[in-house]
């Protein structure tokens, strides 16, 4: 059981014992002198427990990088003991980051803060709506800004040549990385314990924003049987006192691309803490396109809307954009920091002066400004190989269904699998077998990998206050589902029902040997609502 659930409910107790009758001093000599010898015997066989247990072993766990048996593979690192410490980052990341906070400060722009006129339509930017546009450029940047933040996007380009290199990370890691509010991590929980259930071995990394070191160990504590360690993002952000610029206050959208850059994993699954995969992840970083390009980002429901000002800032080319195109939709990601260590870096400048220039800049008053664009852009501007899934992302239920609905999100593999072939090139006679991309048949039955529940956020520290906010009474007095009538649309897309194992997962963790009121009453609704499922 969580300890937050338990906390304060058990309390000690004082037992009155019976006077025991007092031993002859003989006897008690002689016990003392049987209890020495017992325990010498003790040590000296926990010594020798010890010597067989340091023989290597095939471990069953999820190797977690930041544990302090990992391999001493830390990419320019000279200390891997202190660069696997599990509360705060390595002396190579407190280093680096003092060089890259540098960087940033150097190549800040000039100028107010960058606004669009005003929101922009949905049927601007919806390829479904009454007037879709391909070509949106609304802002409006005076010369002198332009300028500055052109000049201050090559000199930040120029820094990275030198920056990549030395980014520090730990070689062949692979984990997950999540970051969330240290308020709401229990919204991260749900998607953690889901990860477990369907049989992910990733170790788990989750960044925590404005904490402090009791709730970052509390986190620690309640997680680590899930392979999961609770890192404050204060704790990296922090630059030494002798650093030549301040420690940087970050908020909301600025956080991914500092989680990805602070992470020790060299290559990353970044999820949302609302986002989960609903199948088996970990194969994803052996196979296309992952495999070939290291960087897999996936698409929302929108036409892009990057003003044209932003490119020429970037001195690259505009895009071709059709119909057909799509927006970036930040929740998950797969991310090599060894060939994207550039792109990352740029990501990172994107970010931290996102609010006032870049987001409006990528955004331009639609919907979901913020960091959605800035992992895509970045790769784009430097020429990096990407591959945005080309399977439009699809509404979990419709708008009317309590909360709203969420996003399916397509499986990364089955994409190229079928996009793919557009994009060979000439010449390329690979017989390797490719499904027709016209061809429909068993394509829905597979095709999706992630769900992101950015409207229904389930928290396991807030349970009974969630079952009383998204559930909703019929006529005759019974409780209903999140998702209500169209809960069996869920199960097909996901192959099983998925809100029920998200309550048997979190009933189990947090109320397997406990009658606490709470689990009494989370009890009570899953009887009613799910046994006769």
């Amino acid at each position: 059981m969580f300890p937050w659930l338990k906390e304060g409910v058990l309390s000690s107790t004082s037992w009155a014992h019976p006077r025991l009758p007092r031993w002859p001093p003989v006897k008690f000599v002689a016990v003392f002198v049987v209890f020495a010898c017992v325990l010498s015997l003790w040590q000296l066989s926990s010594r020798l427990s010890a010597t067989y247990q340091r023989v290597p072993a095939t471990a069953t766990a999820p190797k977690d990088p930041q544990a302090s048996g990992a391999p001493s593979t830390y990419r320019n690192g000279t200390s891997p003991s202190e660069a696997l410490r599990v509360t705060g980052p390595s002396s190579e990341m407190v280093e680096f980051w003092s060089r890259l906070a540098t960087k940033l400060d150097e190549t800040k722009p000039h100028g107010g803060r960058i606004s669009a006129p005003g929101p922009l339509g949905r049927d601007n930017f919806d390829p479904f709506g009454a007037t879709p546009q391909t070509y949106v450029d609304v802002l409006d940047v005076p010369e002198d800004q332009f300028q500055s933040l052109q000049q201050r996007h090559q000199e930040f380009v120029k820094g990275i040549k030198s920056l990549a290199p030395k980014m520090p990370f730990i070689r062949n890691s692979r984990g997950v990385v999540i970051t969330s509010k240290a308020s709401n991590y229990g919204i991260a929980v749900t998607a953690i314990l889901m990860l477990r259930h369907i049989g992910s071995k990733l170790p788990v990394q989750l960044f925590l924003d404005s904490t402090n070191e009791r709730e970052r160990r509390r986190c620690d504590e309640s997680l680590s049987k899930l392979q999961v360690r609770c890192l404050n993002m204060d704790d990296y952000l922090r630059l030494p006192e002798n650093a030549s610029v301040t420690t940087p206050k970050l908020a909301k959208f600025q956080f991914k691309s500092f989680a990805i850059l602070f992470s020790s994993f060299q290559e990353v699954l970044f999820l949302d803490a609302d986002a989960f995969p609903i199948r088996q992840p970990d194969y994803l970083f052996e196979v296309e396109p992952y495999k070939s390009l290291g960087l897999v980002t996936w698409p929302d429901f929108w036409l892009p809307t990057i003003s044209p000002i932003f490119y020429n800032i970037a001195e690259t080319a505009m895009p071709n954009v059709t119909l057909k195109s799509r927006s970036s939709e930040s929740g998950v990601m797969l991310y090599d920091k060894a060939r994207h260590a550039d792109s990352l870096l740029l990501a990172v400048y994107y970010n931290f002066y996102g609010p006032k220039y870049y987001y409006q800049l990528q955004s331009q008053g639609a919907w979901g400004s913020g960091d959605k664009e800035t992992f895509l852009q970045s790769a784009m501007v430097l020429g990096n190989p990407v591959w945005q899934v080309k399977t439009p992302p699809e509404m979990i239920t419709s708008e009317k269904i309590n909360y709203g609905s969420g996003i399916w999100q397509a499986d990364p593999e089955l994409d190229w699998m079928w996009h793919s072939a557009a994009v060979k090139p000439d010449g390329d006679k690979s017989t390797e077998k490719r499904a027709d991309p016209e061809d429909e048949t068993g394509r829905n039955t597979t095709r999706t990998m992630f769900v992101h529940l950015n409207r229904v956020k389930i928290d396991t520290r807030r349970l009974v206050q969630f079952v009383g906010e998204i559930t909703s009474k019929e006529d005759d007095d019974t409780v209903t589902r999140i998702w209500g009538p169209e809960s069996e649309s869920v199960v097909e897309v996901a192959g099983y029902d998925l809100e029920k194992v998200i309550w048997e997962e979190i009933i189990t963790a947090n109320c397997e040997d406990t009658f606490l009121e709470e689990c009494e009453r989370i009890r009570d609704y899953y009887e009613e609502v799910f046994t006769d499922s």
